[in-house]
């Protein structure tokens, strides 16, 4: 590629809508310009997240379906329209009915195709494939496995070819490989997710043959950009390792991204809809090479965008369809039950949570994944529908006896690991080295009483069947004895917590306390 240029966040709507408008001015006249350019736009989505209203920083698929109808528009005849993944999971409007209003929005926006987020697997391959029946564009994702065949899925392809302005398009949908980890293992039992970088670089000669003149990798992969504008993630590995990428789509890791890597336009839009990306690509047809790929990122909220009545309409039905369980108030709290599971510490709702579950359980110990906890909940009325934004999955409670010295594994694996956030447990209090090594960060773990944790006391624990299955990498709650699913959900333990306190007079607590290093063991 001869050019790259950027268009910055900061950027006043007004400059952008300028540029959009000499754009489309630009596009409308190629054909009268230079017969041999050809103007395309590449517009994305990543990680909507089932954020279908608008509320805070989210404009709601309403405004943003119209806010891409008004790009498309610039280039009508030369736009594709593409999902990076993590679509469905993570409101009460999208959850309670599993995505599918979210599918109908998307079906009316038209999308040209979708490859899956780690997110899309979360409610099982047969709601997947439900969603995949009800959706009008394709699914493409090369790199998830079927171990029983040794092939790909089957109910995905492995890309999709479009063709715009007579130019050949091949798009390689392409999965975290940490979904196997962070999806719920017994959900994508009979999946593994192959390599991005060997899967994609098998593909891109294959659709060379196929007379394809554009190769764009559609991930979840996630990225970063620093403060001097450099890519880093495995988006960026993908287009610094793969000869034959005209473009990549980032997704995964909710950032603003938008450049290139070794000359290939690399672009991520936030989440939850707060942004579209875009990649304006100039092909020539005469010497069969792009010559400028201008990557951007449109902020929806720089936009004074009015909302699109059908995909309004669409919600709006959805929602009376949810209602009688949404609204339902179950309890009250008069404190801010706060959770960012960014934060590497216990948190008022994490410390909650867990201590409702140890107690609903009549057990020792109790653990939950913070990743599991998706956002807090603010003082007063707390309704079914705030319990589904809690806790999005569908998780059930586990029991298993665990000694002290597995117990104190999971400890020191759980605390303070910044790829999973911080492990949010109830039963003890633990002290933690943060500078210290692995093996050596915790002492002085106690429980409620006060007695120090044995090492080879059997304890009863209570966790998830998500972490029970390994999720997260909690390998060693498999090692414990006794390991039974009650097959009650988690959302509904809580739920009946609430109906019998009614109020909720919760404040955090001391259970983990950070302490200089070396201050432990040089007090031993």
């Amino acid at each position: 590629m001869n050019s790259v240029s950027f268009c910055r966040k900061w950027m006043m709507p007004a400059v952008l809508l300028i540029i959009l408008l000499i754009s489309g001015q630009a596009m409308a006249g190629e054909v009268s310009g230079n017969q041999d350019v050809v103007q395309l736009q590449i517009v994305s989505i990543n990680d909507f997240h089932g954020a279908l209203t608008e509320s805070g920083k989210n404009p709601g698929a309403a405004k943003l379906v119209a806010y891409i109808e008004k790009v498309r528009k610039l280039n009508p005849e030369g736009s594709i329209l593409l999902s990076a993944g993590d679509m469905f999971q993570g409101s009460p409007d999208s959850n309670l009915l599993y995505g599918k209003t979210v599918v109908d929005v998307m079906n009316y926006a038209e999308f040209d195709a979708m490859t899956l987020g780690n997110h899309e697997f979360d409610w099982g391959i047969d709601v997947l494939k439900q969603r995949i029946q009800q959706s009008a564009f394709p699914y493409i994702c090369a790199n998830v496995i079927d171990k029983r065949t040794g092939k790909p899925a089957d109910f995905v392809k492995p890309y999709s070819v479009i063709e715009r302005k007579g130019v050949k398009i091949g798009i390689i949908g392409i999965a975290t490989p940490e979904t196997a980890y962070k999806t719920n293992p017994k959900m994508i039992e009979n999946y593994i997710f192959a390599d991005p970088v060997a899967t994609v670089k098998k593909l891109v000669p294959i659709l060379k043959k196929q007379g394809v003149q554009i190769i764009i990798a559609l991930t979840h992969l996630g990225s970063e950009m620093d403060s001097q504008g450099n890519i880093h993630g495995d988006a960026a590995q993908l287009a610094q390792e793969v000869d034959g990428l005209d473009a990549v789509i980032s997704g995964h890791s909710h950032q603003e991204v938008f450049g290139q890597v070794r000359g290939v336009p690399v672009v991520q839009a936030y989440y939850n809809g707060r942004a579209a990306g875009k990649i304006d690509i100039t092909y020539n047809m005469r010497t069969k090479k792009v010559e400028t790929a201008v990557s951007s990122v449109m902020p929806l909220s720089s936009m004074d965008q009015l909302p699109d009545q059908q995909v309004k309409a669409i919600i709006e039905e959805a929602q009376k369809e949810i209602a009688p369980v949404k609204n339902i108030v179950v309890g009250h709290t008069l404190h801010a039950l706060s959770h960012d599971r960014n934060e590497m510490a216990q948190t008022p709702l994490g410390q909650w949570v867990t201590d409702t579950l140890r107690q609903a359980a009549g057990a020792d110990i109790a653990f939950q994944n913070t990743g599991g906890l998706r956002t807090g909940i603010a003082p007063g009325d707390i309704t079914m529908g705030n319990l589904y934004e809690v806790i999005p999955f569908d998780n059930t409670l586990f029991t298993v006896e665990m000694t002290g010295t597995q117990i104190m594994q999971v400890l020191e694996y759980g605390i303070g690991n910044k790829k999973i956030g911080m492990l949010q447990y109830s039963g003890i209090k633990v002290a933690y080295e943060a500078l210290s090594p692995a093996g050596i960060r915790l002492s002085a773990i106690s429980t409620v009483d006060g007695t120090l944790l044995q090492s080879e006391k059997k304890y009863k624990v209570v966790i998830n069947d998500f972490m029970a299955a390994g999720g997260d990498g909690f390998t060693m709650f498999r090692e414990g004895t006794n390991l039974y699913d009650t097959g009650i959900p988690v959302r509904d333990i809580i739920a009946e917590a609430l109906r019998k306190q009614q109020i909720i007079d919760f404040s955090s607590d001391d259970r983990w306390q950070a302490v200089p290093a070396g201050e432990l063991h040089d007090a031993a």
